[in-house]
C-alpha cells in the first residue's frame, strides 16, 4: 500500500504581496534616514540618485527588448519635472530637518491628493472623512511647533518639506492623467530623464554636483538600488495581489517607522507633545484613509497613480 503523496504549498500570491507591502514600508521609512546619514547636501544627493534611476529603469526597458517611445515621452513630461523637484525637496528639507518633521509633513498628502482626485477625476470622498483631514493637520502643527530649538528641526526644513509635498501631489495628479497604457518600466523610464532635468538647475544653485566623498556615494548607490529599484518594484508586485486600500493603511505606519530609524541611527528623540501630534497624525491618517476605502465604489486603480514615496507617506 502506497502512502500518500504530501503537496508542499508555498505561499499565496497575497501572502507574498503582503509581504512585499511590509518590505516597502520598511524601505521608503530608512529613505530620509539614509539620506542624512549621506552627510552630503541633499539636492546633490537627489541630482546622481535620479541619475542613476533614470540608467536603470531606461536599461530595464532595453534588457526586456523594447525601446524608449515619443509618445511615452510626451506624456511623461510634466510628471517627470514634478517627481525630480518632489525628490530634491524632500532630500533637501530631511538635511535640514528632523526625521520626523520631514515625514510628517509629507504624510499629509493624502488629505490634498483625495480631493483632488474628487474635483478632477470625479473620485469618491468621503465628508465625514475631512474632520480626521483636520485632526491631521492640527497633529503636524503641534509637531512642527513642540520641536526642541537645539534639535535638527528648522524653518527652512519645514518649508522644503511642504514643497516637496506639494510637488509629490502635483506627480500623482498628473501620472493620473497622463500614464495612460503605460506599465511602470516604460513610465518609470520615460519620465525619469525629465525628473534629472528638473534637479539639475536646483543642484547647481547648491555648488558643486561632483563634490561628494566615498562616504556620500555609498549611500546614494544604497538609496537609488533600495528605493528607486527594489521598493518600487515590489510595489508594483504588491499591487497584483493586495489592494490599494490595505496598500494604503499600512503606509500609515511610514512615518512610524521612519522615527525610529532616526532615534536608532541618528539619535534623533521625540519630546512629549511631539509624541502627542504624531499619534494625532497616523490616527487622523488612518481613519481618513479608511473611510475613503470603506465608502469607495470599487474599481481597479493599481495602475492609474503611484501609491508610494520615499518622502511621502501613505497615499490613495
Amino acid at each position: 500500500m502506497t502512502e500518500p503523496v504530501t503537496i508542499r504549498r508555498g505561499p499565496s500570491g497575497k501572502a507574498l504581496g503582503l509581504i512585499a507591502t511590509a518590505i516597502v514600508i520598511v524601505v521608503f521609512s530608512l529613505g530620509s534616514t539614509l539620506v542624512k546619514r549621506a552627510d552630503t547636501p541633499g539636492v546633490i544627493v537627489a541630482f546622481w540618485r535620479m541619475i542613476v534611476t533614470a540608467l536603470i529603469w531606461n536599461g530595464i526597458l532595453l534588457a526586456t527588448g523594447r525601446r524608449p517611445q515619443l509618445a511615452h515621452l510626451k506624456r511623461a513630461l510634466i510628471p517627470g519635472l514634478f517627481f525630480g523637484l518632489d525628490i530634491a525637496f524632500f532630500y533637501a528639507g530631511a538635511t535640514h530637518n528632523s526625521v520626523a518633521n520631514a515625514e510628517l509633513i509629507a504624510a499629509l498628502t493624502p488629505f490634498l491628493v483625495v480631493p483632488i482626485g474628487a474635483k478632477f477625476f470625479h473620485e469618491h470622498i468621503n465628508p465625514r472623512a475631512l474632520m480626521f483631514a483636520v485632526l491631521g493637520f492640527g497633529g503636524v502643527a503641534i509637531v512642527l511647533f513642540s520641536a526642541p530649538s537645539s534639535g535638527d528641526a528648522s524653518i527652512s526644513g519645514d518649508i522644503f518639506g511642504a514643497l516637496a509635498m506639494c510637488m509629490w501631489v502635483g506627480y500623482i495628479a498628473t501620472t493620473r492623467h497622463f500614464r495612460k497604457d503605460m506599465d511602470v518600466v516604460q513610465y518609470m523610464a520615460a519620465m525619469t530623464p525629465f525628473a534629472v532635468m528638473s534637479v539639475v538647475p536646483v543642484a547647481l544653485i547648491n555648488g558643486d554636483i561632483t563634490d561628494v566623498n566615498a562616504h556620500g556615494w555609498m549611500f546614494i548607490l544604497l538609496l537609488t538600488l533600495a528605493t528607486g529599484v527594489v521598493a518600487h518594484g515590489l510595489m508594483v508586485f504588491a499591487q497584483k495581489t493586495v489592494p490599494i486600500g490595505t496598500i494604503g493603511v499600512a503606509q500609515v505606519a511610514q512615518p512610524a517607522f521612519a522615527a525610529v530609524w532616526s532615534f536608532l541611527i541618528l539619535d534623533e528623540t521625540l519630546h512629549g507633545w511631539q509624541l502627542v501630534g504624531m499619534a494625532l497624525v497616523l490616527g487622523g491618517l488612518l481613519a481618513f484613509v479608511v473611510l475613503n476605502q470603506r465608502t469607495a465604489p470599487r474599481a481597479d486603480h493599481s495602475s492609474e497613480a503611484p501609491l508610494a514615496s520615499e518622502g511621502s507617506g501613505a497615499t490613495v
